[in-house]
């Protein structure tokens, strides 16, 4: 399964499904590692983490598979400074715009199902939009986050905890460019897709994605309703950076909708990315058009490939490609990159502020050299 993953893949540089950058071609075309991995690496990784952890510089957790072998699985740092709580490699975090892969993923389950279609419109499943949006920005749009739309959900402090009073703001948006033509991220489109996910599935955008990708994926400590970190049993409190050092957010809300926001672990994110490399959310055709890149998505100091295609982002550093999505929200950050040419998987999830990136930098850099 995962060859076959990996074939199509490989060929998706040529598959005519969206623009490209001429520096895809070449990564495209090869996604195997250069060279092999030892466990020697992995311990000396773990370690990293470990001493960057006692300087203050990582809190989290970290976990590496491949396959069904896991080769590192820990927890770094206080998940509760308060009372000396340690994050371990059972803590949930707040996973930010990793939950997008879910949006992603129930979406193409509808569309594999006839259901409804990557080129529908908005208009012709939600009412209140103005014709620009209604009659123009479709599906596919959303998911590849062309539609022109932005944040409006989410902008104010008190933004709504319902989606239905998220879809107001939405509603009086105005695309910025013409749907369609280049990416602009947006947490509003995947609020949008979450809309239309309860319209065709007629019932709620929790119980759906509950039943339809989590639960099959076997992900049982992923939490979707809203919820306040600090009274979830098991979870990391989120530390945020101040002008003077880090606060505890934890009794903040957090919405967990369509855009990002669940409660989960290392070990439920690993789930769902062999759930997805094993063709258990969906069937082999819709998981390759799903992964296969559509627009350029280049971010400052990113990989050399930078894409995205339905819900994921396509990545290549050195030739190696890997998809996923990462995540950021005060307090928490993470990231998925799954290897399908070779079946690793890496999550990092982080409580403090501005400690992801040089983590998954370091991951990415022994997976792609």
């Amino acid at each position: 399964m995962l060859t076959t993953l990996a074939a199509a893949l490989a060929g998706c540089g040529a598959s005519g499904h969206a623009p490209h950058t001429a520096s895809a071609a070449g990564p495209a075309a090869r996604t195997a590692a250069t060279r092999p991995v030892t466990a020697a690496t992995w311990h000396a990784f773990y370690q990293w983490l470990k001493d960057r952890s006692a300087a203050g510089r990582f809190s989290g957790a970290a976990l590496v598979a491949r396959g069904d072998q896991v080769l590192l699985n820990a927890g770094f740092g206080a998940a509760d400074r308060a009372t000396g709580t340690a994050n371990t490699a059972g803590t949930a975090f707040c996973v930010a715009s990793i939950g997008k892969l879910f949006t992603a993923v129930a979406i193409a389950q509808l569309v594999q199902d006839h259901r409804l279609s990557f080129g529908d419109t908005v208009g012709r499943y939600l009412t209140g939009f103005a014709p620009a949006v209604a009659d123009h920005v479709t599906v596919a749009d959303l998911l590849d986050m062309t539609a022109g739309l932005g944040d409006a959900a989410l902008a104010g402090p008190h933004p709504p905890a319902t989606l239905a009073g998220q879809l107001q703001l939405i509603e009086k948006e105005r695309p910025s460019s013409r749907p369609g033509s280049s990416f602009l991220y947006s947490n509003d489109d995947y609020i949008v897709l979450g809309a239309i996910i309860e319209r065709v599935a007629r019932q709620s955008y929790n119980v759906y994605v509950q039943r339809h990708v989590l639960d099959p994926a076997g992900m049982t400590r992923t939490r979707l309703v809203p919820y306040t970190p600090a009274a979830v049993p098991g979870m990391a409190h989120g530390y945020a950076a101040t002008g003077t050092g880090l606060a505890d957010i934890s009794g903040q809300l957090q919405l967990a909708n369509p855009s990002g926001g669940a409660a989960s672990t290392t070990g439920d994110l690993l789930r769902f990315a062999r759930a997805v490399l094993g063709h258990r959310l969906l069937d082999a055709a819709m998981t390759a058009a799903v992964l296969t890149p559509r627009v350029s998505a280049p971010q400052p100091g990113g990989p050399p490939v930078d894409e995205y295609t339905y819900g994921f982002a396509y990545q290549a550093i050195n030739d190696v490609t890997f998809v996923g999505h990462n995540g950021g929200t005060p307090g928490y950050e993470g990231q998925l990159d799954i290897y399908p040419a070779t079946g690793y998987v890496v999550a990092i999830l982080t409580n403090t502020d501005q400690t992801l990136v040089p983590a998954i930098q370091r991951s990415e850099a022994i997976l792609t050299r």
